[in-house]
């Protein structure tokens, strides 16, 4: 080829012809369309192709290969396997799976696994195509393959006999006609007709039922005979070969080997053969599984056995080959000729709790030489222990009760641990009191008074019922009144009111009705005495001393102090005037926190918040103020983060309002007390922390209580006298 002179312009007889001196002259292979399929093929090849098993005017518009892929026809045919080696019969059927693949007209034959079967099954000819019987360029095609049909492959003769409902709806459309399915030759039974019954095949039966075993309960009483006893047996019926076997389940300390065989497996027979029946004469006639049923009774040579229950297999069996449908259980006797030796033995009876250490560790030394460890009640412990700021400690404030009047002004904290029972005393110490505080009893199962204590069993000790405010507890001689509780502890007991009956509001309003009910005009002097101090501005609120003073003198002595704090917290009026102290809670942790972080971004915070509200409601929903504080990067674990989210203002709609975070998270509204790191378990639902400044939020309780309201209409309604609400106004 030779190179053209660039200063000559491109005319004609400028240039030298390009194919002058080329030898090789081949064709670029292009793209095209076939059968709109895009293929790479030479120019001089045809476009308009056609396959190669198919003519001209009936091949599909696209390949075979394409058109038919994954397409497959089924067929069960089976052919008959000469056997030189046995003498009781001549062939054996052997049962196949002919696939043909439409695609390329490729066979494949399949032979499925049997158990058991003592030959080499699985895939008996490779996908191929086959030749036609004494032909070299015909190959078996779709319309060889029918039901009825013999096909020859590799020498061996196959009997087509059915098809798969595909194989049939294809062949159909082709205008193929397909028979009804052919039987089974080793399905095809003797008729009566002929006068032969149908020849038992125990291969076959083995084949069929191998490992299929009904399973009878039962007993035998043996109790008339001399040292006789109940047997209780398990009866095994084995489908395979009809042999039973029958073994013996003695009772626990019964002295007896366990799984004894009474009966090896055998053909049982149905009556005691004689001598003459021993030695060649007739068969006797064995079991069937048609002789076996709930309550039938098995003659085992002279002993009879009663069959009482069976297994969910045995019953499903006899459900579908004899349509059995109830299978009620049979009762067994009870034998009273012989007790169990466990029976007989007594209680084992420790020495009395000398009182050192604990019980369950000194009844542990006792029952064994070799000390171990007591075994704790795990379930619960796996329950009631810490998760995350859920503490399951009830704390309660306590005040000491004797006739020092020193002892009057000391403050105590209980703590009840719901994972093991324990309490612990701890005594909040004031300076200048002549009392140190701290640990005053440590953590230890607390009994009750006035019991026996050393003695061999348990004495019964204080549980969570006794934990509620106006209680009286006496703990190693000291007696301790309970007068208030922390916020944890209140709202523990009202999720769970089902346990704490002082926390159910139901059975609180349940005996405030039946106190009313039993006093002469006990509704209407009741709501007609004390309409009078509601609110003079909202009729429905009626201060909590009023509401208090007027359970006392209906109630008396039959309503408890934590009865009257589940009222007015179930009823309050005023919500939100009141100091919470779980937003405190969390707030001090929140400012630790960042105090930690070195966190001081409000300003960029009220940015971001009022740039996310685009409508200017002065609102965001949870989801999305979590997502502006973890992009501000508020060095706060997400759980803390979540009680920060749950303590903040709220619209009706269950949105934040976003003015009373940036308050929340204001650093010169700090609160008054911190927490420490090892204080973060105590906040769920959340109580504050063990320190001086707790004795300062209890005491402001009562005070909290005594200056709020209470809806009294809505107290009036849970009791149903609304109608009397009317009537006075």
């Amino acid at each position: 080829m030779s190179i053209r002179n660039p200063r000559l312009p491109v005319l004609p007889g400028y240039g030298t012809n390009p194919m002058i001196g080329k030898t090789s002259f081949g064709v670029r292979p292009v793209f095209t369309s076939i059968d709109r399929v895009n293929m790479l093929v030479d120019k001089d090849e045809g476009v308009n192709r056609v396959p190669s098993l198919y003519c001209r005017k009936q091949a599909p518009e696209l390949p075979t290969w394409i058109m038919y892929d994954k397409h497959i026809l089924r067929f069960q045919a089976f052919f008959q396997q000469t056997l030189h080696e046995m003498r009781t019969g001549a062939h054996i059927l052997r049962k196949v799976d002919i696939f043909f693949f439409l695609e390329d007209g490729t066979m494949k034959v399949m032979e499925p696994r049997t158990e058991n079967s003592g030959l080499s099954q699985g895939t008996m000819i490779s996908r191929q195509r086959i030749r036609l019987p004494y032909s070299y360029d015909l190959y078996y095609d779709v319309l060889d393959l029918n039901i009825g049909r013999e096909v020859t492959l590799f020498g061996k003769v196959f009997k087509i006999v059915n098809c798969d409902n595909f194989t049939r709806v294809f062949l159909n459309r082709l205008g193929v006609n397909v028979p009804d399915p052919i039987p089974w030759p080793d399905a095809i039974e003797r008729t009566p007709d002929s006068g032969k019954p149908p020849k038992h095949r125990p291969f076959k039966q083995f084949l069929d039922f191998d490992r299929q075993v009904l399973r009878f309960y039962g007993y035998w009483d043996d109790r008339e005979s001399e040292f006789g006893t109940m047997h209780h047996l398990e009866i095994h019926y084995f489908l395979a070969d009809d042999t039973i076997e029958i073994k013996e389940e003695p009772a626990k300390n019964s002295g007896k080997e366990s799984g004894s065989m009474l009966v090896k497996r055998m053909r049982l027979p149905r009556k005691v053969p004689s001598r003459i029946e021993m030695t060649g004469g007739p068969k006797v006639p064995s079991y069937s599984p048609a002789d076996l049923s709930i309550g039938a009774v098995l003659n085992v040579y002279g002993r009879n056995v009663v069959l009482t229950d069976c297994d969910p297999f045995t019953k499903e069996y006899y459900r579908v080959t004899y349509g059995f449908d109830t299978f009620t259980p049979l009762s067994i006797p009870e034998d009273h000729s012989t007790e169990t030796v466990g029976a007989t033995l007594a209680d084992r009876q420790l020495p009395p709790w000398n009182g050192y250490g604990s019980y369950e560790d000194s009844a542990e030394n006792c029952r064994t030489v070799e000390p171990k460890a007591p075994h704790r009640d795990f379930m619960k412990f796996l329950n009631k222990d810490r998760v995350g700021f859920d503490s399951h400690v009830l704390r309660f404030a306590a005040r000491l009760i004797n006739d020092n009047p020193e002892d009057g002004r000391r403050y105590f904290i209980i703590k009840y641990f719901l994972s093991d029972d324990t309490i612990a005393v701890s005594e909040l110490g004031e300076r200048n009191s002549g009392f140190k505080g701290g640990k005053f009893f440590r953590r230890f199962k607390m009994y009750l008074p006035d019991v026996n204590f050393f003695v061999p069993k348990e004495p019964p000790a204080y549980t969570d019922k006794d934990m509620w405010v106006g209680n009286e507890l006496v703990i190693n001689k000291h007696r301790f009144r309970l007068i208030a509780a922390d916020e944890y502890a209140l709202r523990y007991m009202e999720l769970h009111a089902e346990q704490y009956h002082m926390a159910n509001i139901a059975l609180i309003m349940d005996k405030i009705r039946r106190t009313l009910a039993s006093q002469e005009n006990g509704y209407k002097n009741f709501v007609a005495k004390y309409m009078a101090t509601v609110h003079p501005e909202k009729k429905e609120l009626m201060p909590v001393i009023c509401f208090k003073q007027a359970l006392k003198e209906v109630m008396c002595e039959k309503m408890t102090e934590h009865e009257f704090i589940t009222l007015i917290r179930f009823f309050r009026g005023d919500p939100g005037k009141e100091k919470d102290p779980r937003r405190e809670m969390v707030r001090s942790l929140v400012f630790s926190e960042l105090t930690r972080g070195l966190w001081d971004d409000r300003d960029r915070l009220r940015e971001g918040l009022m740039h996310a509200d685009e409508n200017g409601a002065g609102v965001l929903s949870v989801e999305r103020t979590r997502q502006l504080l973890r992009a501000h990067r508020l060095p706060i674990n997400p759980d803390l983060m979540d009680c920060m989210l749950q303590v903040l203002r709220k619209d009706e709609n269950c949105n934040i309002r976003y003015d009373d975070m940036m308050n929340f998270l204001d650093f010169q509204t700090r609160p008054v007390y911190n927490l420490s790191e090892n204080d973060y378990d105590k906040v769920v639902r959340h109580a504050p922390p063990l320190k001086n400044t707790e004795c300062k939020l209890w005491g402001e309780a009562e005070s909290i209580i005594q200056d709020g309201y209470v809806n009294w209409n809505a107290f009036l309604c849970q009791l149903n006298l609304e109608h009397l609400v009317k009537e006075q106004t």
